[in-house]
């Protein structure tokens, strides 16, 4: 899988932190992260530094820019071109061609000195002072700005001030990659990250999404019907459930050799069934998503993770999925063929089949029907709708069983208990 990958580009003295914790937070999303004071950065021994940043760039989707009170390292330093505006001018070219976003950040306070400069210069404009007076008031240093004029030149230069003039005035196209984010706080980079590239959710998530749905359509696919003689695609549900409600199979009669069934029903479940010869699933995706939190949410009362509705119908699905290629076996699958039309002309309105057999039949054909009815409602959920839990086949075509097995089936509480009484 290819990572996004992340310039990060300023001055480091006084941004180190920030560029530690931006570096941090950025792999812990699975990102790969590019910041030249790391052992982690490519150091070619035949180039200089500033050639490697600079090519460096051009392995990057995003270019992260900080800027702080300190000019840096020159580039250029008789047209006072520092590395950092080279830097983001390599950026920008390739912003320009499509190739990479840029997301730019700028100390709140050094921010503030910008407007206040600007608001010092139109009070000193009606004065009279000399413009050499005038300019070293306006550019004086500060705590805040090392050297007043380049930085404000620079943030003029980010924000696209002149190119953003000439597109009001309709000279030209209005720039983009111009957006300037003020930070305080380390917390205001990370809001930036999660809204303009991962939306809260880590890179390894979205990617761990992006490949469950890919599976999970493998799973309709493989699940639906087509005949070739009419070309449509059809859910093996609703015949399933018309055999049950026509023909079902009560507690009492489970022990029966034999059953009656309607010819018609038989034909055409009998026909639909036919599809799952030799018809296994085979999940990859799935269950490595389940390994993963990414469907479960932070419960503060208990300081863990909690399953989802989402995580829920996942792991009902890996279950009907095991028991679907569990029960997918010829000897299932026999009665169809010794039961056929061909094999046995039907003469009447209804035929016998052994009990037995035709339970298992229809243990496999609940299951078929909930693997595709539960890939279809998590697909819809991965593709941007609310999750709707689907109303699936029971446990058992017998009716009247399934509450039997609920009722036998061990609760979260009976093992806790269990645990609990064991010395």
């Amino acid at each position: 899988m290819k990572r996004p990958t992340f310039f990060i580009s300023s001055t480091i003295h006084d941004f180190r932190d920030l560029r530690s914790a931006i570096k941090f937070y950025l792999e812990e999303q699975g990102c790969k992260v590019l910041a030249s004071e790391f052992n982690d950065f490519e150091k070619p021994l035949d180039k200089h530094s500033y050639d490697a940043c600079l090519k460096a760039i051009h392995t990057a989707d995003y270019f992260v820019l900080l800027i702080g009170a300190r000019v840096g390292g020159w580039y250029d330093e008789p047209n006072r071109i520092s590395i950092t505006q080279r830097e983001y001018r390599e950026a920008y070219e390739q912003h320009l061609l499509g190739k990479l976003k840029i997301l730019s950040f700028v100390r709140s306070e050094v921010w503030q000195m910008k407007e206040d400069r600007r608001e010092l210069a139109k009070f000193l404009e009606p004065i009279g002072l000399s413009e050499t007076t005038r300019k070293s008031i306006e550019n004086h240093p500060s705590k805040f700005a090392t050297d007043a004029e380049f930085l404000i030149n620079f943030l003029n230069e980010v924000g696209r001030n002149r190119e953003t003039k000439l597109a009001v005035q309709g000279q030209t196209p209005s720039p983009t990659g111009n957006w300037l984010h003020t930070v305080s706080v380390f917390r205001d980079v990370v809001d930036v990250l999660q809204g303009q590239v991962f939306f809260s959710i880590p890179v390894e998530d979205m990617a761990a999404r992006r490949l469950l749905r890919r599976e999970l359509r493998e799973f309709v696919g493989q699940c639906l019907v087509k005949f070739e003689s009419k070309g449509n695609v059809y859910s093996p549900r609703f015949v399933i459930e018309r055999f049950h409600e026509e023909c079902p199979i009560y507690l009492e009669e489970k022990r029966d050799v034999f059953i009656s069934v309607s010819t018609k029903r038989w034909d055409a479940i009998s026909m639909l069934a036919m599809h799952l010869l030799a018809r296994q699933l085979h999940p990859v995706v799935l269950p490595q998503v389940l390994s993963r939190p990414t469907f479960l949410e932070f419960e503060l009362s208990s300081n863990s993770y909690k399953e989802t509705p989402v995580y829920d119908a996942l792991l009902r699905l890996q279950d009907e999925i095991r028991r679907f290629n569990f029960s997918n076996t010829s000897e299932n699958l026999s009665v169809l063929f010794e039961h056929s039309s061909r094999a046995q002309p039907h003469h009447g309105t209804s035929i016998k089949i052994e009990t037995v057999r035709l339970v298992g039949l229809l243990h496999l054909l609940d299951r078929w029907s909930n693997v595709l009815d539960l890939s279809t409602s998590i697909l819809k959920h991965l593709e941007g709708a609310p999750f709707v839990a689907p109303d699936l086949r029971p446990d058992t075509p017998v009716q009247g069983m399934q509450k039997m097995l609920e009722d036998e089936r061990l609760t979260d509480q009976d093992i806790s208990s269990f645990v609990a009484g064991e010395k």
